[in-house]
């Protein structure tokens, strides 16, 4: 600042001022005050006041020296220079680095993706035999149970055993898928997906499937048994022929007046001539055969043709649906044309009932008439076998009949049992494992190899086996797979030419779709369950086209990528936690660029593109001095502004500079903007506590808002589908939204993170493809693991270990995650915008309980409130993030006060709300409600529980007598409890530490009270196999997390601990839950690396100021004086001397309580409160704090939005963004005025909700406590008794042992979530991972390559600038890429040895110019790269 301006300025004012007594004027907004820009003379700057120059000069250079700060404007570029040091970074004398550590040593390092890798290439060969031999399997497993039928028809007049036998597995085959999916079905119903069907939904789906039946049962029964195997395989082709017609006319009908769709449709008409045509040659064949008709009951030619003809198209009913979307209007969206199949549960599970009955009906009366009991069969057919039927046969039975077995043979048919139940089984087998990876290669995107190709080409390699084995003569299952007709080779090639229709008519399945990984089979199949008898034609068939609907011949497609908004919540976070956060966040830059250049330069679409803003809103962020009377950012902002630099270049290894912030003054305080180097944002808006609510929910409910209702609607063209719309007079606001803002709400999510969270971008992507796979996902998890160091943090990591394992994968599978945590998780926007959940989240509390509930753990109350909404919740193993994790005993307690009642608060909400809820969310049913009852009971019950443990250990191991146990574990418990609720917070904390290191102790008698009891009362007791199922659990548990099995480590420590964790924190919890505050990050300072010099500035700012203001009082003094002075009496010249002595002397005064000011300041470098006095002496300040307090309104808060920057005046918002904060801020986030009155209510609220609960729980625990005493004392009267062949009988009270069961059952079903969560996880990684690379090559490591690489200077044409080059076209190609990538790693080592350092520009890293400089580089060159190596920078 130049202080002659500044003095020029003081004496305008003070004449403009007029008759003013004093006027004091803050330098903002002054040009002088800019560096870089030179002063100007104000206005009335006149030569007579060169007086008040000299005397304001050789103050502010005295001043300045004394101070020792040396300050210069830098020639060119407005920067400041300190001390001599020039931003040349490139000096020999300051080359010396810091953050320079190697990258740590992981073991095993990539072994996990060459692992994925090729377990997926081995997975895809897995995948391809199973299918395809499945297939074969099938086919020929059925078709030997059927040519025994038919035999036993030719040969036998009345039906036999063996053919009665046969008939029933047959009824099994069609049986069996039904039963299945029924139960499955009634799972499904019973765990909460209950919507209804539509009427017309529900009629089409049961009269498919009753159609199907009868066709299938005609096919097994009636047609299969008089057919050898080539003509079933003709046959089963004819079975598209319906759909074909159905898809030939759709597609007609379609694309009539499209002319370039001429040839799919004569490709159409050629395929169902072909299907046709199979269909007709095998009538063809029946009636020119020349077999005789010898069995009785063999049916003539045409009624078998008939029943030929009746199964082919009652069984092609089934698949219309997939090609016709007449059919599939009747489960269509009427808003998004998505098909959605609200209530495919109780359709599926009526359907599959109404088949089981109508087969039970049909199987004795059509089917198989005359047909024996089902008992009496399988008794004769086993007496039959002269009771060895389980005896295993030589190979030569099956093979060649002439060596069949008679001990095994049934006496009157000659069928030998293995080879009735060997193909039956084979079939059986086969059949549902075909069908289950056939799904599963779908869901990972492994269509065309694992499903596509093995069921395309199963039935023609099945048939060239059939004639390999009739050509060579090779006798198989009792030639029963012989081909008997006399048109063998006309057959094969109608076979042919069938198979080539029915594959143009499948070739949907050739195409890769737009469903996103691990999709829900209901979403990829028509029918996901699978058809035994038919299994590849049923895959094949059923496999939906799409999941869009056409209408007019287009195809809606949604091109809505996926965009995230990052938003990290900062408060007091120390240096080490920002970094940690900003380095995630540069990663995430950089990873997101590498997709957004393939995508925009190299036209690359790839489906895991996204977006993102990051966002750090900063709670009490701004501070005022008041010395100055300026209010800016306080030393934490402070503190991240010097940090974001450092990131960068920890993240990319070399110093990296990044451009100033953009600054604003907002409705709320100010902003930070910087330019991310792959060109994304990085916003961090500072709170003012003093204009806008603080603390984590508010600031929360603040991006949301802004998210949602500025950047989706209020930018949006046309947000709403009417003008002027009523939302309050519709049941759901998303019917007046538009279409577009419904699906860019649907792909917009924002990731919820903490101010010290370090996490990979691969982990956003996995959150993400959770969101994508179910729309009715509103939030994901990751998995969370705890930082730092210390036997606090050893303990969290096995606590959060066995939390994420164990409970968060059951309430996965079984429900829903009840809390998704605010450090780490994925919010859908479309379900906070949804009604009850983001409106409902902005309320203030106003009861008691909702203090808990609302801002002590507002991460789950949000959760809640997207429960009760009807949204899921899930957790995604894979996507893990690291978060600190308190490592003092007291802060953890003091976090776990804040946590526990909110848990519990929640949760009895949700409990509370059990019916609305079950109804609305299909995902949480009864089951799962009474899951969480059990468990909130034994979470209160849990102090009562350790100290029965530890009372009866202390008996057992040490001897004492009852009463003398209870006074050691009971009598500590209780003083504990009288001293939270009268003592302070330290004392109750010191007192749980001592107590929980005491209790650690007696934990070890419980472990050896354990054992002792196991080998007193035997191994297999119930206590036994609680602790073994205990044990094994968590060491099967850590086996499938391989790389967190370390963690299991910690579990002594855990054990130890129990006391600590589940007695002293909950009593500790309980007692406190009158205290609301936050508990952690509260008393925290922040430092700051360059706080020597911003304390120098803040000296000259200082020193400025007390100029300013000496000179405003002197010349409003000497105006005063002038005007109080009877001049009329006196000379002129006496008044004038004696004006010139008061002013000489009070310049002086005041010019040396400045230099004294500055002494004073100097002796204490650490800065004092803005608000205290210093130099309580000074007649100055005390005549300074003397003054009027100023009005808030008239602060100077603009001034730092131009410290070191080139801007006069700070950015300003758009006026539709200030009209939304500010709306905002009255409606929602108004600052809440301080009422003593309230704050002494609340606290009576809280105190009497303490007392309640804590008395409530406390009894509890006392009730079961004497009861499980007297229980246990009685137990030789009240007891169960189990006797062992071995040892003693186990005397076990019956209370203790119920709720050991009940345990044991909680235990045993977390374990088999845990389970099914991993499998499902192990599908997840595998469905991303990249088996080869595009084109053999990655472009992205490319790319990644070039950013990571400094820019180039192009030696070769000095004369165009750096911007030219910027603007340059690039039209590069993937070669290019490469070959400029190879050529910066081969050279960049070589650069390192080099003895010549260029000059560092000024301009902050931009990867896209980096690569671009890089690639021009290479085309100004021809494709060389001459002298590169002297180019590079380090």
């Amino acid at each position: 600042m130049d202080v002659y301006s500044q003095l020029g300025r003081n004496i305008v004012h003070l004449e403009m001022a007029g008759n003013s007594d004093s006027c004091y004027s803050s330098p903002a907004g002054s040009l002088s005050s800019i560096p870089g820009i030179a002063p100007r003379k104000p206005l009335g700057y006149s030569t007579s006041q060169q007086f008040f120059k000299t005397y304001a000069t050789d103050m502010a250079n005295s001043a300045v020296e004394m101070t020792g700060i040396d300050v210069e404007l830098a020639a060119g570029n407005g920067e400041m220079k300190r001390n001599g040091r020039h931003d040349d970074n490139n000096a020999l004398w300051d080359i010396f680095r810091k953050d320079r550590l190697p990258a740590d040593s992981k073991c095993c390092e990539g072994f996990a993706d060459t692992f994925f890798r090729v377990f997926k290439f081995l997975f895809y060969v897995f995948l391809f035999l199973v299918l395809i031999g499945g297939v074969i399997v099938t086919r020929g497993g059925l078709q030997i149970l059927a040519s025994l039928l038919g035999d036993h028809d030719r040969k036998f007049a009345n039906r036999t055993v063996a053919q009665d036998f046969i008939s029933y597995l047959f009824f099994f085959v069609i049986a069996v898928p039904d039963t299945l999916k029924f139960l499955q079905s009634i799972g499904q119903f019973l765990f909460g997906n209950r919507r209804s069907p539509s009427c017309l939904r529900f009629i089409m789906v049961n009269i498919r499937e009753g159609l199907h039946l009868f066709g299938l049962g005609c096919m097994l029964f009636k047609v299969m048994p008089h057919l050898d195997p080539l003509q079933t395989c003709v046959v089963t082709l004819g079975v598209p022929l319906l759909p074909s017609l159905v898809n030939f006319i759709a597609y007609f009908r379609r694309k009539a007046c499209q002319f370039r769709k001429g040839i799919k449709k004569f490709l159409n008409i050629v395929c169902l001539t072909f299907l046709l045509a199979a269909l007709i040659i095998v009538p063809y064949t029946i009636v020119q055969s020349n077999t005789p008709k010898t069995g009785k009951r063999m049916p003539g030619d045409g009624e078998l043709i008939a029943w030929i003809l009746i199964s082919v198209f009652t069984l092609s009913a089934r698949w219309i649906e997939t090609y016709s979307f007449l059919c599939r209007r009747f489960i269509e969206d009427k808003k998004d044309k998505r098909i959605k199949d609200k209530g495919y549960v109780i359709s599926q599970m009526a359907s599959s009932f109404f088949r089981i009955i109508l087969l039970i009906a049909l199987f004795p009366t059509l089917f198989c008439p005359n047909i024996r009991g089902i008992k009496d069969t399988y008794d004769k057919f086993l007496s039959q076998t002269n009771g060895m039927c389980l005896q295993s046969l030589n190979n030569s039975t099956i093979l060649n009949s002439s060596t069949t077995n008679s001990t095994v043979v049934c006496s009157d048919d000659e069928v030998s049992y293995w080879l009735v139940i060997g193909p039956y089984l084979a079939h059986t087998i086969g059949a549902y494992l075909t069908t289950h990876f056939g799904v599963l290669a779908c869901r990972l995107r492994m269509q065309i190899m694992g499903f596509a190709i093995p069921l395309t080409l199963a039935t023609p390699l099945y048939v060239i086996i059939l004639i390999v084995f009739h050509e060579t003569g090779v006798s198989f299952a009792s030639d029963l797979l012989v081909l008997k007709t006399d048109e063998m080779w006309l057959l094969f090639v109608v076979f042919f030419v069938g198979w080539v229709g029915q594959s143009w008519l499948c070739r949907h399945v050739w195409f890769r779709h737009r469903e996103d990984r691990m999709e829900f089979a209901s979403k990829l199949f028509v029918l996901p369950h699978f058809c035994s008898a038919l299994v590849d034609l049923s895959l094949l068939h059923s496999r939906k086209k799409r999941n869009t609907s056409e209408t007019e011949g287009k195809v809606e497609k949604s091109n809505v990528h996926s965009k995230v908004y990052i938003c990290a919540t900062m408060w007091h976070e120390n240096r080490i936690e920002m970094k940690q956060i900003l380095i995630s966040i540069f990663r995430l830059d950089h990873h997101q660029f590498q997709y957004e250049y393939s995508k925009t330069e190299l036209k690359n679409d790839d489906q895991d593109y996204y977006t993102f803003e990051a966002h750090i809103p900063f709670d009490d962020a701004m501070e005022t001095n008041k010395s100055t009377n300026e209010r800016g950012p306080n030393d934490f902002v402070r503190q991240l502004m010097e940090i974001v630099d450092e990131a960068a270049s920890a993240f990319y290894e070399r110093k990296v500079v990044l451009d100033p912030p953009k600054k604003y003054l907002t409705p709320y305080g100010g902003r930070l903007e910087w330019k991310l180097p792959g060109d994304n944002k990085l916003i961090v808006h500072l709170k003012d506590k003093e204009k806008i609510r603080h603390k984590k929910r508010w600031s929360q409910i603040m991006y949301m808002y802004y998210f949602v209702g500025y950047e989706l609607l209020m930018k949006e063209k046309n947000p709403t589908t009417i003008a002027n719309p009523n939302f309050d007079d519709v049941p759901s606001i998303f019917q007046l939204l538009s279409e577009s803002v419904k699906q860019t709400a649907n792909n917009t999510y924002i990731l919820a993170l903490d101010g010290d969270v370090d996490f990979q971008p691969e982990a956003l992507q996995l959150l993400i493809d959770r969101m994508k796979i179910n729309p009715k996902v509103g939030a994901t998890c990751g998995r969370i693991k705890p930082g730092g160091s210390g036997p606090v943090v050893w303990y969290q990591r096995f606590e959060y270990a066995i939390g994420h394992w164990l409970q968060k994968s059951a309430e996965h599978m079984f429900g829903c995650v009840l809390c998704s945590p605010g450090c780490f998780s994925l919010f859908r926007v479309k379900a906070l915008m949804d009604d009850n959940v983001m409106r409902t989240y902005a309320t203030l509390p106003t009861e008691a309980r909702h203090f808990l509930q609302y801002d002590q753990g507002e991460d789950r109350w949000l959760c809640t409130l997207m429960l009760q909404q009807g949204y899921k919740i899930e957790y995604c193993a894979a996507a893990e993030a690291i978060t600190f994790a308190p490592e003092e005993f007291k802060e953890f307690f003091n976090q776990r006060r804040r946590w526990m009642p909110s848990t519990m608060a929640n949760i009895m909400d949700l409990l509370q709300s059990y019916a609305r809820t079950t109804k609305v969310n299909p995902n949480i049913s009864y089951f799962y409600i009474f899951y969480q009852i059990i468990l909130f009971v034994s979470s209160v019950l849990g102090p009562s529980t350790v100290l029965l443990a530890l009372e009866s250990a202390v008996a057992s191991v040490f001897g004492v007598t009852a009463w003398l146990a209870y006074l050691l574990t009971y009598g500590p418990t209780i003083i504990f409890i009288f001293i939270c609720l009268k003592c302070k917070t330290n004392t109750q904390l010191n007192c749980a530490m001592v107590l929980s290191a005491v209790y650690s102790l007696l934990m070890m008698a419980v472990f050896v009270g354990t054992l002792v009891s196991i080998a007193s009362e035997g191994w297999y007791t119930p206590t036994g196999i609680f602790f073994y199922i205990l044990v094994g659990s968590f060491l099967i548990a850590g086996l499938l997390h391989p790389h967190e099995l370390g963690d299991l480590i910690w579990g002594v420590l855990y054990f130890i601990c129990i006391p600590a964790g589940y007695l002293f924190l909950i009593i500790y919890a309980i007692c406190n839950l009158n205290n609301v505050s936050w508990g952690t990050r509260e008393n925290k300072t922040a430092v700051l690396e360059n706080a020597g010099q911003d304390r120098k500035k803040n000296k000259k700012k200082e020193t400025e100021d007390e100029i300013d203001f000496v000179t405003t009082e002197m010349i409003s003094g000497m105006i005063k004086q002038v005007k109080d002075t009877n001049v009329s009496g006196g000379s002129c010249s006496e008044a004038f001397f004696s004006m010139f002595r008061w002013m000489n002397n009070l310049i002086i005064l005041k010019s040396l309580e400045s230099v004294q000011n500055i002494f004073e300041k100097s002796k204490d470098e650490t800065d004092p409160a803005p608000d205290q006095v210093v130099g309580k002496k000074s007649l100055l300040k005390s005549r300074r704090h003397r003054m009027p307090k100023v009005d808030p309104n008239k602060l100077d808060e603009a001034s730092w939005t131009m410290e070191n920057v080139l801007q006069s005046t700070p950015s300003t918002l758009d006026q539709t963004e200030e009209t939304f904060w500010k709306g905002l801020i009255h409606q929602y986030l108004y600052p809440l005025e301080a009422d003593k009155k309230k704050e002494e209510k609340d606290k009576e609220m809280l105190a009497e909700l303490r007392n309640k609960v804590a008395f409530g729980f406390f009894f509890l625990n006392a009730l079961w406590l004497a009861i499980m005493t007297a229980m246990n004392e009685a137990k030789y009267i009240i007891n169960i008794t189990i006797t062992q062949t071995s040892g003693p009988p186990v005397i076990i009270e019956p209370l203790g042992f119920v709720f050991l069961i009940v345990f044991t059952i909680l235990l045993l079903l977390q374990f088999f979530g845990m389970l099914m969560h991993r499998y499902e996880t192990f599908l997840h990684i595998l469905s991303i991972t990249e088996l080869f690379k595009r084109k053999t090559y990655d472009i992205k490591d490319t790319i990644r390559e070039l950013t990571r690489s400094p820019e180039t200077d192009d030696t070769t044409s000095g004369n165009e600038s750096a911007e030219e080059d910027e603007d340059d076209p690039i039209y590069c190609n993937e070669d290019m890429i490469r070959e400029a990538a190879n050529k910066i790693k081969h050279d960049m080592d070589r650069s390192h040895a080099g003895n010549k350092y260029a000059k560092r520009k000024s301009q902050g890293l931009n990867l896209r110019r980096t690569v671009r400089k890089n690639i021009h580089t290479l085309q100004k060159n021809g494709g060389g790269y001459k002298n590169w190596g002297h180019t590079i920078q380090e």
